[in-house]
């Protein structure tokens, strides 16, 4: 099984800074990873979707965290899988009071 590559490189602290480590957790139930650089690769056992989650560390020791779903595919069977969902935000950071519009219309069935 390939491995996949995760990429928080865009995760900065509140000086525009890169974050000092990162701890990841593929959603399958491996122990969770701690890194110094942004990126790193995971290899699933199995198919299906994971949440997948990485906590970044700023040099003030404050935590931020992101969050992806990652469908993983049987090569064997590769036209067979749950459907993919997926949801977005407007604005993605709001103030209290504030609508926000939700947006699933990305989603779809697995063979599309």
């Amino acid at each position: 099984n390939e491995p996949v590559a995760f990429d928080a490189s865009a995760s900065k602290d509140m000086d525009d800074e890169p974050l000092k480590t990162f701890v990841w957790d593929f959603g399958d139930g491996s122990p969770l990873e701690e890194t110094t650089e942004p990126v790193t690769n995971h290899a699933y056992k199995e198919p299906g979707t994971y949440p997948v989650k990485v906590v970044g560390v700023d040099k003030y020791g404050r935590k931020g965290d992101a969050k992806l779903s990652q469908r993983v595919v049987d090569p064997r069977n590769p036209k067979s899988g749950p459907p993919y969902a997926a949801v977005t935000s407007d604005p993605p950071t709001s103030n209290v009071d504030q609508p926000v519009k939700f947006d699933a219309s990305k989603s779809h069935d697995f063979d599309k």
